[in-house]
């Protein structure tokens, strides 16, 4: 799986901003299962699943700023420079989060994750940021022999394709430029739950049934998402499979044993700042 395959844009700065996606409470299954106010809460280890990723971006190094979109507690908002409540829908959490990260820096680099990712740590983000290639939109995904090396007995969900067998992450890297084309495609994406026939009209029969038969190839995913986007878009192989290694159900709860404790974090300076409604 070639990285190399077209020439990338120009990153617009060299500052980044994380966005943290998460939204969600009471009702999510894992959430209601522990009795936690969200999945983002759920505790690993007497520290909130979130935690673990708000500490990986602000040790990393390579994150200015961290933006996180949900219910909080004490312990994440200290790791944190802004926190808002989710929307309702998963298109309205990623616009406030994405309008509060370009309120930091309206010409940064834009990761989006996930909060559900609890083995993804400093390192990863470095390797990630730094191997990603540059481009308007980098998704990252992880073939899956490494990850049934690293996680062997968690189910997980692998797309077939030409290149070989996939599993995606739960990350993304964008610019600004990326922004307006992509937040309405999530939201065709999301509605597009009860009409499917929607979402092929708009991505292509073509790519659908080349995915369907496991005929698709990278590039030419990327080929189609550069048309309907307008954007240079490229996909990242990982070898890093904690990046797409999520915390979703309670029979991923025992590997969470494994994860090595949190020391509590100094304080940020400046102190974090928080919207109502947190």
């Amino acid at each position: 799986m070639n990285q190399d395959r077209a020439p990338a844009s120009k990153a617009p700065s060299g500052r980044l901003v994380a966005v943290v996606l998460a939204g969600g409470d009471r009702d999510d299954r894992l959430a209601r299962t522990v009795g936690a106010a969200s999945k983002a809460l759920v505790p690993l280890r007497d520290v909130p699943m979130g935690a673990y990723v708000a500490t990986a971006l602000r040790t990393s190094g390579v994150v200015d700023d961290v933006v996180w979109v949900g219910p909080t507690d004490g312990r994440v908002r200290r790791l944190v420079d802004v926190a808002l409540p989710a929307g309702n829908r998963l298109v309205d959490s990623l616009t406030l989060g994405l309008g509060a990260a370009m309120g930091r820096d309206p010409v940064a680099r834009y990761l989006i994750v996930t909060a559900d990712i609890p083995w993804w740590d400093a390192e990863g983000v470095r390797a990630f940021v730094r191997g990603a290639p540059m481009a308007d939109l980098v998704y990252p995904v992880v073939a899956e022999a490494t990850s049934r090396a690293r996680f062997p007995d968690q189910k997980r969900t692998f797309v077939r394709l030409a290149d070989g067998r996939v599993t995606g992450g739960n990350a993304v890297l964008l610019t600004p430029k990326a922004v307006p084309a992509l937040l309405p495609f999530v939201d065709l994406a999301y509605e597009a739950r009860k009409q499917p026939f929607a979402l092929a009209r708009r991505v292509g029969w073509g790519t659908l049934l080349a995915l369907a038969t496991g005929r698709a190839r990278l590039d030419g995913i990327e080929a189609r998402v550069r048309t309907l986007l307008g954007l240079d878009a490229r996909v990242f192989v990982s070898d890093d499979a904690a990046i797409a290694a999520d915390v979703d159900h309670p029979e991923h709860l025992p590997a969470t044993l494994g994860l090595p404790p949190l020391s509590e974090p100094p304080p940020y300076d400046p102190a974090p700042a928080t919207i109502a409604g947190t």
